[in-house]
C-alpha cells in the first residue's frame, strides 16, 4: 500500500525510508468506530421507538379537519414507529454486536476491543439508544472517557501490526456477519 512519488530526476541512488503513521492508524480506528456507533445507535433508536398505538392512517375527511402541521405530526408518529421491535432489525443489531464483542486470535493470543481500551459505557451510564456504542478510553474528543489511559495509542505505538491486523479481522468478521 505504499505510493512513492518522485519529485525530481536524479542520477544518484536514492534510499527511501518509511515510518508508521501512528496518528493515521488511530484516526482510521476512530472513524471505523464512529461509523459503527452511528449505525448501531440509529438501529437502536428505530428498534426502541415509542409505540404508535392508537395512531391509524388518517382518512381524507380527518386530514381535512386538521391543520397541515397536525397531519405531518400524526404521520411522523406512525413512520417513526415502523421498525419498532422489528425482528429483522433486532436480529441484525444482535449479529453486529456479537461480531464486535468477539475475540480475534493473532499470533496465538486472543484480543478483544477491550484489550485496546475500547468499551461500551455500560447499561446504566450510556444514554438511551447509545448502549451499544463503543468509546475509546483516553479519546480527547469523548467527554465520557477522555480522563482514562489511552490503551489504543499505547498499543499502536508498541505493536501497530497487531492493532492493524485486529481491526482488519474485526471488520472482515463484521462484513461476513452482515453478508
Amino acid at each position: 500500500g505504499l505510493t512513492i512519488t518522485a519529485q525530481k530526476e536524479s542520477e544518484e541512488e536514492e534510499s527511501p525510508t518509511t515510518a508508521n503513521d501512528y496518528d493515521g492508524i488511530y484516526d482510521t480506528t476512530k472513524n471505523f468506530l464512529k461509523g459503527y456507533n452511528e449505525l448501531i445507535n440509529e438501529m437502536d433508536k428505530l428498534y426502541n421507538a415509542a409505540s404508535s398505538k392508537g395512531y391509524e392512517p388518517l382518512t381524507t375527511e380527518e386530514k381535512e379537519a386538521m391543520s397541515e402541521s397536525e397531519v405531518e405530526d400524526w404521520e411522523k408518529k406512525i413512520k417513526d414507529s415502523l421498525l419498532r421491535r422489528d425482528s429483522t432489525l433486532g436480529t441484525l443489531s444482535n449479529a453486529m454486536q456479537n461480531a464486535m464483542a468477539g475475540g480475534i486470535e493473532i499470533g496465538g493470543e486472543t484480543y478483544y476491543l477491550s484489550s485496546f481500551g475500547i468499551n461500551t459505557l455500560g447499561y446504566f451510564t450510556a444514554a438511551d439508544n447509545e448502549k451499544h456504542a463503543y468509546h475509546i478510553d483516553g479519546d480527547k474528543d469523548d467527554a465520557s472517557t477522555s480522563g482514562k489511559a489511552d490503551k489504543l495509542k499505547a498499543a499502536i505505538t508498541n505493536d501497530p501490526e497487531v492493532v492493524m491486523e485486529f481491526f482488519q479481522k474485526l471488520s472482515n468478521n463484521l462484513y461476513s456477519t452482515l453478508t
